[in-house]
């Protein structure tokens, strides 16, 4: 009988490790969270409410035959026309991730193969998690499965540079559609500092892909604010968990051929800005006050007083205009302004020159601020 050589030990201790996860695999369960319970995650990030469905979690083969837990997102990735279960998404990824873990747990993944539709406000909000996720762990994120992604989230991803932006190894094969695809994406860029050359590349690519529109000095402006915002409040708050650095901002921008609409997003993972803003009544503080007791906020109403009052955390002369100017600056384009913060959403429609504010019961998590114009 011959003696085992080396590589016939190495081939029985590798199907030996594969069955022991296979084995783990069909016996692992997959933790439900308990209505009621409030989980202690550190970092504190906030949290859904306990009557928030949580998203599904499924045990998948990745890589190498690995098995991964793969949370899963809405089908209708948008938080335009699917809110609650998108922040919900969110909040319950983020404890996932930055939560004390069990050793013998499977590791996380977001599974790609979900997604249906994904507007480009939800993926810059889930590119800056993903971001955030890197930065947390200190490594590059894997990409599994992705030949079973449907071929517009692969060319919507891809577009958006969402694998060249976090520096993916592994990145998929170009997904191409047809040139009359109605939706033309600008790529991802992030940064801790309020460079107005990045804003005048983004301004030249947009022009590019939608023509003129007239309405440069709206979208640099906004974009402007939008990032000193980022810079100056969102991260200044103490014994705050961000897990990236102070000022850390996010920006994209599309263009809708179908509706010949011009957009433009930045999103930063601050405080929100109902928490930098001053009450500046007293009917305000005691609206807080009740908002708080009955479990709900007031956050929509405080971002509403941002954009038509202005108000900032400072008390200097000149401050605290900018979403006014924002506004009166959309006043001379079909269009809008939207932003979520906190539990609240604003948005001012220029056509009817009005806001309409909500407030959600699930907070994002950061602010997102969106501008949008028509021809």
């Amino acid at each position: 009988m011959k003696r085992p050589n080396l590589a016939w030990k190495n081939w029985h201790y590798l199907r030996a490790a594969n069955e022991r996860r296979r084995q783990q695999a069909r016996h692992f369960h997959v933790p439900t969270p308990v209505v009621g319970k409030t989980y202690d995650a550190k970092p504190r990030l906030p949290q859904p409410p306990a009557d928030v469905a949580p998203p599904e979690m499924k045990i998948k083969r990745g890589s190498r035959r690995k098995s991964y837990l793969y949370i899963q997102p809405p089908a209708n990735f948008s938080l335009r026309e699917n809110y609650e279960e998108v922040a919900s998404f969110f909040a319950h990824l983020r404890f996932q991730i930055y939560r004390d873990k069990i050793p013998s747990e499977l590791p996380r993944g977001v599974d790609f193969e979900a997604f249906q539709h994904a507007s480009p406000g939800a993926s810059l909000v889930l590119a800056a998690e993903l971001y955030r996720w890197q930065q947390f762990v200190g490594r590059r994120l894997k990409i599994v499965r992705d030949r079973l992604w449907r071929p517009e989230i692969a060319y919507l991803f891809r577009s958006l540079g969402l694998f060249d932006f976090l520096d993916t190894p592994d990145r998929p094969a170009p997904v191409d559609l047809p040139a009359s695809h109605p939706v033309q994406i600008l790529k991802y860029r992030s940064d801790t500092d309020v460079i107005g050359a990045k804003c005048d590349d983004l301004l030249e690519h947009l022009a590019e892909i939608s023509g003129p529109i007239n309405a440069d000095n709206f979208i640099y402006d906004g974009l402007i604010e939008a990032l000193k915002n980022s810079k100056q409040h969102a991260y200044l708050e103490p014994d705050e968990w961000f897990g990236v650095a102070p000022g850390t901002w996010f920006m994209s921008g599309s263009y809708d051929r179908a509706s010949k609409s011009l957009t433009a997003a930045v999103y930063d993972m601050g405080v929100g800005i109902p928490r930098t803003l001053p009450r500046a009544t007293i009917w305000e503080g005691i609206r807080g006050a009740l908002a708080a007791i009955g479990g709900t906020t007031d956050d929509a109403q405080m971002i509403q007083a941002a954009m038509e009052y202005g108000r900032t955390r400072t008390t200097l002369q000149g401050r605290g205009n900018g979403l006014p100017t924002m506004m009166r600056i959309l006043d001379h384009h079909r269009g809008y302004l939207r932003i979520i913060s906190g539990t609240g959403e604003a948005i001012y429609d220029s056509v009817r020159g009005v806001i309409t504010a909500t407030n959600h019961r699930v907070a994002l998590g950061g602010t997102l601020i969106e501008w949008s114009i028509s021809k």
